[in-house]
């Protein structure tokens, strides 16, 4: 699913193109943003265009040439990717040193090399402190980008090294209009709900629409609501979540986090919650709950979040989650 660059991300392609007429593009890009705005997909046209033998006026590449073809075939020696092995997994000190030797050599095309880092913040530490070399000896005529929806993970002398960019998210009608055209048969009430969630990141939404991950998460806040009133057991509501994680790791982290936080909301009368197409379930739900217990369960959650892109157990992880809401309505089951 490709966007057009200058769809959302018109400044920034012409300030990339002004540093590319006057000769000063940066050897190393931070290109930064909220997830699912295009991010990816803008780096990927940056690449194309310096790559391209015959790019257009505007920059863009002319997706004909020769490079262009290897490009969209994802064959040309001179564009180098770099992502983790797995997802959730780092990126490792071995796949740096093979991009560094890949750097010592000379380019075969003779115009620009381009390394596009995602999610770069998943380095680990070895492999961060690796990657320094290319940035302080950076080759001639190659742009490292790196892309990162959380620039702040990444360690300050990799950011300080990099030129800053940061994309901006496009406006609701935008989101809105671009998401009608390529959801296909959706509703709209499905795709504001989409953007809802995903805090109008179009391309995130487009995700949950294709994907079914609306429904999944519909199934997941109603097993929290059944652990609530004790109609589900925890263990069942814990593997359930993770069954759930083939989707994404952080999907039902993210679910339960903005469920509980939603029920916080209800509890001081504040009607802007996220989850709204699920407000009757949560009104359904025993409000005489600790509140400090409850923000307790969202720290807890966030630290979950980190976790799992570690190597515990997912299912200890979640029934522990699961038993910890539960229990907060224990004294009002009876």
């Amino acid at each position: 699913m490709t966007i057009p660059v200058t769809q959302w991300h018109a400044a920034a392609w012409q300030q990339l193109q002004a540093s590319r007429q006057q000769q000063r593009l940066p050897h190393a890009l931070l290109l930064s943003g909220e997830a699912g705005i295009g991010k990816a997909e803008f780096a990927a046209q940056v690449a194309a265009s310096l790559l391209c033998e015959q790019p257009a006026a505007d920059g863009r590449a002319c997706g004909h040439c020769h490079a262009c073809q290897r490009v969209a075939a994802q064959t040309h020696p001179d564009r180098i990717q770099l992502a983790p092995e797995e997802p959730g997994k780092p990126i490792k000190v071995d796949a740096i040193r093979q991009l560094i030797q890949a750097l010592s050599l000379t380019g075969h095309y003779g115009r620009y090399r381009v390394v596009l880092m995602e999610p770069a913040e998943v380095m680990n530490s070895n492999a961060a402190n690796a990657f320094l070399k290319s940035l302080e000896e950076p080759p001639a005529n190659t742009l490292l980008i790196l892309v990162t929806s959380a620039p702040a993970r990444l360690p300050a002398t990799i950011r300080s090294r990099c030129q800053p960019l940061r994309l901006k998210s496009p406006d609701s009608a935008a989101a809105a209009a671009w998401l009608s055209q390529e959801s296909g048969d959706s509703s709209q009430a499905e795709i504001e709900l989409a953007l809802r969630l995903t805090g109008g990141a179009p391309l995130l939404a487009a995700r949950y629409l294709r994907n079914g991950w609306l429904g999944e998460r519909r199934r997941l806040l109603q097993a929290l609501a059944g652990c609530a009133t004790g109609e589900t057991s925890p263990l069942d509501a814990a593997t359930l979540a993770t069954q759930l994680l083939k989707l994404d790791r952080q999907l039902p982290i993210y679910w339960m986090y903005y469920w509980v936080a939603d029920f916080i909301r209800l509890a001081y009368d504040d009607n802007n919650i996220k989850n709204n197409d699920m407000t009757s379930d949560l009104q359904k739900l025993p409000r005489q709950v600790e509140q400090q217990a409850l923000h307790r369960l969202l720290g807890k959650l966030q630290q979950a979040r980190r976790l799992t892109e570690t190597t515990v157990n997912p299912q200890l992880l979640w029934e522990d989650l699961m038993i910890d809401w539960s229990s907060l309505f224990a004294d009002q089951r009876g």
